[in-house]
């Protein structure tokens, strides 16, 4: 009934990105997959979160787990994962990783990447996220090439592990997957070697309608992203595509994207769209990395363009042609509110 990712295996890709319902057992089977391969092969794992502040508990990692595996012992020292007295994974938070890049991980095979979407709250993604997490990888796959046969050895897969918060993640947004959220397994990738798994359980939703808690819920959007694995903020409200009387008004760039503004007088609305970036336009940076020749680049509202916009999408005007772009203006916002 629990989430088990054994299927997700056989499709053999190098980064997993498995989404599923909220305390479907993703985590739980990551875990005993782990151990698993760590008693059989003494192959090696590291167990990664985003900020140091959520492994605080780590020394609790095997409370849900140990009974399954009787002989065995099982600890947690520093930031080690010991398994009868022997390293069998590392606890690193990505917020710290770059400084980890002098060590050497030749027996990790596997890395899982626990609660990667966020969702709004506290924290928020890194700056440059996607990259950072490029650069873990890289620290600890290394180049695992034999030179004689020149073939890949031992390689590194990952697992990515979340509940349904949204499509929109810099993970997904930088390797331009566009989930269809009725199929469960979906391939991307140049090279097909980026898995997407929705996890929908069947016996494990009925079974959690029947809860008290669920036949609370049952029914409404929380209900829906906890129960049936709907993606919790991606309503469609507010999508809609541009009209054709639209006129180009002016563009932002985020992280090296651009995003364009149009408005239609007639109707009173602006939209947001990702079209070919229209002739002769002002293009404004919210970054200093996205900082180029002929853009602006600007922290405030002062500008009267940005502030009738902002006005605007206070007001419930602006129109966005996808669920990405609107969940990115999100960020953009409160960017500009700071």
């Amino acid at each position: 009934m629990y989430y088990n990712g054994n299927e997700s295996l056989t499709h053999n890709k190098l980064f997993n990105f498995i989404v599923g319902n909220r305390g479907a057992g993703k985590t739980y089977w990551s875990k005993e997959w782990s151990i698993k391969d760590f008693i059989k092969n003494k192959n090696q794992f590291v167990y990664v979160r985003r900020f140091k502040e959520e492994l605080k508990s780590k020394s609790k990692f095997f409370d849900d787990i140990a009974h399954k595996f009787e002989g065995h012992t099982f600890a947690v020292k520093g930031n080690n994962i010991l398994i009868d007295d022997e390293i069998a994974g590392v606890f690193m938070s990505l917020s710290t990783a770059k400084i980890n890049k002098s060590n050497a991980y030749p027996r990790v095979n596997k890395i899982i990447f626990d609660e990667f979407i966020l969702d709004k709250g506290f924290y928020h993604y890194l700056t440059d996220e996607v990259t950072n997490f490029l650069d873990l990888y890289e620290t600890i796959s290394r180049m695992r090439i034999d030179v004689d046969t020149m073939k890949e050895n031992n390689v590194v897969k990952v697992y990515f592990l979340s509940n349904a918060i949204t499509v929109s993640n810099p993970y997904f947004l930088y390797f331009n997957m566009k989930i269809n959220p009725s199929k469960r397994f979906q391939h991307f990738g140049s090279s097909d070697d980026l898995l997407v798994e929705l996890v929908a359980n069947r016996d494990f939703i009925e079974l959690k309608k029947q809860t008290r808690f669920g036949k609370i819920i049952d029914g409404t959007s929380y209900g829906n992203y906890a129960i049936e694995n709907n993606f919790l903020r991606d309503d469609k409200t507010f999508i809609e595509t541009k009209t054709g009387k639209s006129i180009h008004y002016f563009s932002f760039k985020y992280y090296d994207r651009l995003y364009h503004i149009w408005i239609d007088f007639s109707e009173g609305k602006y939209f947001v769209s990702k079209d070919k970036d229209p002739t002769r336009t002002s293009i404004y940076c919210l970054t200093q990395s996205d900082h180029s020749p002929n853009t602006f680049l600007t922290k405030g509202t002062k500008d009267r363009r940005i502030k009738e916009f902002i006005r605007n999408y206070q007001l419930g005007n602006v129109y966005f042609e996808d669920i990405n772009l609107k969940n990115v203006f999100f960020e953009i916002i409160r960017l500009f509110l700071l």
